[in-house]
């Protein structure tokens, strides 16, 4: 004759490790990944950052270079005095299209 073990009943380390188990998959879940995802996005946005703000340096150094090769001939003033000009330019356009604090959502 041969004993059949209990299947409802479980050994009490098994109930432990379970309950252990449970908890520690909540906390990573309502704790750690929220927090891994943002340190992600924190992490890729400073890279996007950094290569926006290299490639925009470059793309001045370039176009000052280009301007004062090919079309000023020597007279690098005028170079620096034209991507000065579309700077301005660009920072008018973008501070025209600002909102007053008070028509801000909060």
């Amino acid at each position: 004759m041969v004993v059949e073990p209990d299947r409802d009943r479980q050994d009490p380390a098994d109930r432990l490790l379970g309950g252990l188990d449970l908890v520690l998959d909540t906390v990573h879940d309502r704790v750690i990944r929220p927090l891994l995802v943002f340190t992600r996005y924190l992490a890729f946005g400073l890279l996007l950052l950094s290569l926006g703000l290299v490639i925009l340096v470059a793309g001045t150094i370039g176009l000052i270079r280009f301007s004062d090769v090919f079309i000023f001939q020597g007279y690098v003033w005028v170079s620096y005095l034209v991507v000065g000009f579309l700077f301005v330019v660009a920072g008018l356009l973008i501070w025209r299209k600002r909102r007053p604090v008070t028509e801000r959502s909060s």
